[in-house]
């Protein structure tokens, strides 16, 4: 299963586009792996992890055909993550000689109302739902979605929705973790995630080397969910950890944050990094 970092950053990017902090300033200066888009994550080409609001800069940036994704996991509504109207430029008369199978989006009920919203939009095209389906999942229901068996899981953000995490499968029986966004990992999720091995494992750390916060992680929270999972045995010696999702207000820049995720047994993403396993 191979994993194509498209964005790396918090909801504002780094830098942030008003921000003048000393990080900011930094990336901007030194440019290179400091520089971070909104989240994104590819999987073998068919599969996305959220459609935010750099999906089009991402396919022209890693030239990637979007037409090949067939399926997108969502894991909430937030605007970073989840950006439904770019969504009509799948359709005719935005797009011609497409695959006609309609990419098939799946997300919690908020996701669901927005996308709803899209399909009456004045912008929207009248024969969308043809090109563009969602359906609406739950913590610990597992589904399957092309080569793919899914389970999300209950993600600890945002109160006023059902945030997900998942746990994807492929059908050469590689198994990831993807935990965006989220805080500490609940009970019922650990539950649900024990009786699995995961040869990835990729988590939030948006606070950094800043503190503890209630809906996303720090470095420290990351190194112990790592410990957990070891000694859970739903990770071994050979699973690879990833850190991403880095916010400028908490995270130095990257050749520091990174140096410090490898001493905790992590490898530190950046808009590009891939991996596979």
């Amino acid at each position: 299963m191979k994993l194509l970092y498209l964005g790396t950053a918090a909801a504002e990017g780094w830098p942030a586009p008003f921000c003048q902090c000393e990080n900011c300033k930094a990336a901007r200066i030194k440019k290179g792996k400091n520089i971070r888009s909104r989240p994104q994550v590819l999987i073998n080409d068919d599969l996305l992890m959220d459609y935010g609001p750099d999906t089009f800069c991402h396919s022209l940036q890693y030239d990637l055909n979007l037409d090949l994704v067939k399926t997108v996991l969502l894991t909430h509504s937030h605007c970073d993550h989840f950006h439904p109207l770019d969504l009509i430029l799948r359709s005719t008369p935005y797009a011609f000689g497409q695959d006609h199978e309609a990419l098939r989006l799946f997300g919690n009920e908020k996701c669901r109302r927005m996308y709803e919203d899209l399909l009456i939009h004045t912008e929207s095209p009248e024969q969308l739902a043809d090109f563009v389906s969602f359906s609406e999942v739950h913590a610990f229901s597992p589904f399957p979605s092309g080569n793919y068996q899914i389970l999300p899981l209950k993600a600890v953000h945002d109160p006023r929705e059902n945030c997900l995490l998942y746990a994807v499968s492929d059908s050469c029986g590689k198994t990831i973790f993807y935990g965006n966004d989220t805080g500490s990992i609940c009970p019922e999720t650990w539950d649900a995630i024990r009786p699995l091995h995961f040869d990835l494992v990729s988590l939030d750390c948006t606070m950094g080397t800043g503190g503890a916060y209630t809906g996303h992680l720090n470095q420290e929270g990351c190194f112990a969910i790592r410990e957990q999972m070891l000694q859970a045995g739903c990770a071994d010696a050979a699973t690879t950890f990833v850190i991403t999702h880095f916010s400028h207000g908490c995270c130095p820049l990257h050749d520091e944050l990174s140096a410090l995720a490898a001493a905790g047994g992590f490898m530190t993403a950046y808009d590009g990094f891939s991996v596979t396993v």
